[in-house]
């Protein structure tokens, strides 16, 4: 059996030893003209079976506001075989888009850290958008839990029904009102070791010719995502 993660706009892959590493920037307070950026779970709120430290808004609306934190989901973060073969070179690169990007991740700023340690991960584009999003088939059976674990306080939870999609974002709080101008690539600068690398957000030609995403997540179908642009695009690290 499988369970599906999606994951929608700031989120950058870091190949570590033991997988990848979706680190989200943390873009709660970005320069001036960029609008703030959170990070979330998103859930499908009849589809959680138990939680613990969310509040009740967070749990009727299925949206889960992240702290600074790091995030484990059974068998997402269980050793194994992953699988990149549909995604590593299908992602903008921020290593191709400035030479001198370089991430530390002892130093990265960021609003939360997932580990990906097995699975199949695949890139498309956000249905209705030209933004480039993750997907990742997760070998697991039975229900799903989530641990949430703050940088500072005591670690949040959710158990979720076996099968159910869940998305992992780092987007503006309104994603249909915000202006086409906007460079959100600045906001990857987070994670540069170098403070002084600016980044620029790649053209929409660049992935058109991948698929739309045939997640069924709400967030997709009451097209809540759908204007989401190639500047709140997933990336791969360096070069």
């Amino acid at each position: 059996m499988t369970y599906h993660v999606q994951f929608l706009g700031l989120v950058c892959f870091y190949r570590d030893r033991e997988g990848m590493l979706a680190m989200l920037p943390d873009g709660r307070k970005p320069a001036a003209g960029i609008d703030p950026h959170y990070g979330t779970i998103a859930i499908d709120p009849d589809a959680i079976l138990e939680s613990d430290g969310w509040s009740r808004n967070a749990l009727d609306s299925g949206i889960f506001r992240l702290p600074s934190c790091l995030v484990a989901i059974d068998g997402l973060d269980t050793s194994g075989f992953l699988d990149m073969t549909d995604h590593a070179d299908k992602l903008p690169r921020l290593g191709k888009i400035n030479s001198e990007f370089r991430i530390d991740p002892k130093r990265a700023q960021t609003v939360a850290r997932v580990p990906i340690r097995q699975g199949k991960l695949t890139a498309y584009r956000v249905p209705g958008g030209t933004a480039v999003m993750s997907q990742v088939a997760v070998p697991h059976d039975g229900e799903v839990g989530i641990v949430v674990t703050p940088r500072r306080g005591t670690p949040r939870y959710l158990r979720t029904r076996a099968g159910t999609e869940i998305a992992i974002t780092n987007t503006a709080g309104d994603y249909r009102r915000v202006r086409d101008e906007q460079n959100h690539f600045r906001l990857y600068e987070k994670l540069s070791a170098q403070r002084d690398v600016t980044l620029r957000a790649p053209e929409p030609a660049d992935h058109e010719s991948l698929s739309e995403s045939p997640s069924q997540h709400f967030l997709f179908t009451e097209g809540i995502s759908a204007s989401l642009t190639e500047s709140c695009s997933n990336t791969g690290c360096c070069p």
